[in-house]
């Protein structure tokens, strides 16, 4: 893949849109992690069914305006080579594991995350199903997560999720890439991990147990005091700071579970601008900060997934069907045919 190609995105003096990446948090997901079959054909019926997927979203969630359906879809880095044929965004490779004694952050198959998040499950089960259907034979379902809301917005351990979220402008600060990489701009890059609790070894805790572990109160929400606060608390491990300035992200994490499965666990999905900030909350967890002060939320939670994925600009993703094969030969007119979003075939 010619490494020297360019996207011009703003050609016209228009801003690319973002994918909803920073829309409100919602009291359902589903969260769809595909591969895609082998064969040109398989590729040209993903870009097809992306550049179509606004519309999809707009016709399912028609049903309930109120609904809030939306859907972010985000590539993997081997899907990004075989479906654009353009250069891969700074960011994306293949998701890192870690491991660090019996902690293991594990990398597992994905080439396409579709985030499918409304106020109501049916609507995205309906969207999900919609979405497969136009898939048929074209790709499958490796991992699938419905996540759902429990009581005031805490995950099954029982503490409060995403408090430290930003929102506003600052949440597009965080999440949504800049000028650092102009050819992408208004993208985003997401990592999901599907984490299982031992729920039975964590109850056994006491509250103030739980509490060091975590970093937090468990009732109040409130964060603990650092003259008290373990070094190896969960926030405390997850909190990056970057020249005394804290680099956000964006989480919609959600709890799930399957109760005859005795399945307990929180889907972790982080939005950043760079995956590196992730990617160091991921180190200090797994392997400490400094090595050996690990978090401790980690004797009680397994990583059973892990995957880093490139969030395209929605006028990108829409633009889907014109884009290049992997070996970059496929073009419309030398163009990829969207406006203002063209591109430079100079070998």
């Amino acid at each position: 893949m010619g490494k020297d190609k360019h996207v011009d995105l703003d050609a016209d003096g228009g801003a690319p849109e973002p994918q909803p990446v920073i829309a409100p948090l919602t009291g359902a997901a589903i969260f769809l992690v595909v591969v895609i079959s082998p064969g040109q054909a398989s590729a040209t019926a993903v870009r097809d069914v992306c550049a179509d997927l606004s519309a999809l979203v707009r016709a399912v969630g028609f049903r309930d305006l109120e609904g809030r359906l939306t859907c972010v879809t985000s590539f993997g880095a081997e899907a990004w080579d075989r479906l654009t044929g353009l250069p891969r965004p700074a960011g994306l490779h293949p998701f890192r594991e870690i491991q660090s004694g019996p902690r293991h952050a594990v990398a597992t198959p994905g080439d396409v995350l579709f985030h499918i998040r409304a106020t109501r499950m049916d609507l995205c089960f309906e969207l999900a199903t919609q979405i497969m259907n136009k898939l048929a034979g074209a790709a499958a379902v490796v991992d699938e997560v419905h996540g759902f809301k429990y009581f005031d917005e805490r995950d099954l351990l029982g503490f409060v999720d995403g408090t430290e979220n930003p929102s506003g402008r600052a949440a597009a600060t965080a999440a949504l890439i800049g000028a650092e990489e102009p050819d992408y701009t208004a993208g985003s890059y997401v990592i999901v991990q599907t984490y299982l609790h031992n729920m039975t070894a964590w109850n056994a805790l006491s509250t103030e147990q739980q509490e060091r572990i975590i970093g937090r109160e468990k009732l109040s929400d409130v964060e603990l005091d650092d003259s008290v606060k373990p070094t190896f608390a969960h926030n405390a491990l997850t909190t990056i700071e970057v020249d005394g300035e804290e680099i956000q992200i964006v989480r919609d994490n959600m709890p799930f579970g399957s109760i005859g499965a005795g399945e307990y666990g929180t889907y972790f999905i982080g939005y950043s601008r760079s995956p590196d900030t992730i990617e160091q909350m991921l180190e200090n967890m797994f392997v400490g900060s400094p090595p050996g002060n690990y978090d401790r939320l980690l004797d009680f939670s397994t990583a059973v997934t892990g995957c880093l994925f490139f969030v395209p600009s929605q006028t990108l993703l829409d633009s889907f069907d014109s884009l290049a094969a992997a070996d970059g030969k496929v073009r419309i007119n030398g163009s990829l045919n969207i406006g203002s979003l063209r591109g430079d075939l100079t070998p």
